[in-house]
């Protein structure tokens, strides 16, 4: 039992060394009766699968998200989900972008067999990804969760699939051109997590070789290679010497060179960086004109909204009008029954044709003219 429990703490100095743990990161070395699936309360299940898969501490915050979208715990995920969700982080970081959980749905799906553990299906891209060991766990350790990720094994959630991130999308965030040249970047995915390029994005803190802190980010697109095809060479002719055949092919070949375009050929071709800055720029314009669109879109119906208010203003406004008016009627009304003698409707019928009487109907009637009219220019604009 002691020999046991010396080798297991053997084997975990062995894996913080060669996987560079910072010293703030607690570890523990489970007992013979710990499982992997159950570690102690505020403790993580860390195996030395997930370490060659990429896996660095602190976790990187693109790993946290989209575990915690997910609902699983962290050693749910094998060598290859491990691998594809580290590999994908690092390349989007050596990009200038950021791994979220909208374009890993676009990229391919998480999925969890019955025992909880979590497979990743590509939609569109060729992942290549391979485990030395050919195990699912082999030494595990547990490390203090400092990081708020789920501790004991969860049911698997879909990440959401938003309409606004296509394929074009996510090309365009990582400066490819079209699909093929992202299917080169990405088929291999195992250069993506290994010692040298995750201290290069940022997602370890030492470096595997003295020279890693002189690697640059990545600006030119690697074109995929392009077919060759091998000519069986042809037979010299009876009666012909071979050394004179070859000079003669030697020379044809010049000849068809001199004849040739400069880098016409498919291996020498390179597509420019300001064509892909274009292309680029011009995506970028289709998208700031389809915001403004939306923008100019929300500013009308907020325009439209408005003018109904001031519609029925409006119309509240000249019922109003009409209500002073038949008081101002049943008023005139009252007073002609008021004044029943002889001169009391000579006065109000001079009362009625005097300016100021008039003048203030007009008023209202104007009033009430200027408004309508208003709205109708608006509605007109």
């Amino acid at each position: 039992m002691r020999q046991r429990r010396l080798l297991r703490v053997t084997s975990l100095s062995f894996s913080a060394k060669k996987f560079h743990f910072p010293n703030d990161v607690v570890t523990i070395v489970p007992k013979r009766s710990d499982q992997d699936s159950l570690p102690p309360p505020g403790y993580l299940n860390i195996s030395e699968t997930n370490l060659r898969a990429g896996l660095r501490f602190p976790p990187p915050a693109e790993l946290i998200e989209i575990l915690w979208r997910s609902g699983v715990n962290l050693s749910q995920f094998s060598f290859r989900e491990m691998s594809v969700t580290v590999g994908l982080t690092a390349l989007f970081r050596d990009r200038g972008a950021t791994l979220t959980p909208e374009h890993l749905s676009r990229m391919g799906r998480f999925t969890s067999d019955t025992h909880g553990r979590v497979t990743f299906r590509s939609k569109w891209l060729d992942l290549h990804t391979r485990d030395p060991s050919k195990n699912w766990a082999n030494i595990f350790f547990f490390v203090k969760n400092d990081w708020g990720l789920l501790e004991k094994w969860g049911n698997m959630k879909d990440l959401p699939a938003p309409l606004y991130v296509q394929e074009e999308d996510i090309m365009r965030i990582l400066k490819v051109p079209d699909i093929e040249h992202l299917l080169f970047e990405v088929r291999q995915m195992s250069r993506y997590i290994e010692e040298e390029f995750l201290f290069k994005v940022g997602l370890s803190f030492h470096a595997g070789r003295s020279d890693a802190r002189a690697l640059k980010l990545t600006s030119k697109v690697p074109e995929p290679p392009a077919p060759t095809s091998k000519v069986a060479p042809k037979r010299p002719k009876r009666g012909e010497d071979p050394h004179v055949l070859k000079k003669k092919r030697l020379e044809g070949t010049v000849t068809n060179t001199d004849k040739a375009l400069p880098d016409s050929s498919p291996t020498k071709l390179h597509i420019l960086e300001e064509v892909l800055n274009h292309q680029c720029i011009g995506r970028h314009k289709a998208g700031d004109f389809a915001d403004q669109h939306q923008i100019d879109m929300a500013e009308a119906r907020t325009t439209i909204t408005q003018l109904l208010k001031d519609q029925k203003a409006s119309k509240e406004k000249i019922a109003s009008l009409k209500e002073r008016d038949k008081r101002s009627q049943t008023l005139i009304a009252e007073k002609e029954a008021t004044l029943s003698g002889s001169e009391p409707s000579k006065v109000i019928e001079d009362f009625k044709k005097s300016i100021a009487f008039k003048t203030i109907i007009q008023d209202h009637v104007q009033e009430a003219r200027d408004h309508i009219y208003d709205i109708e220019v608006k509605a007109l604009e």
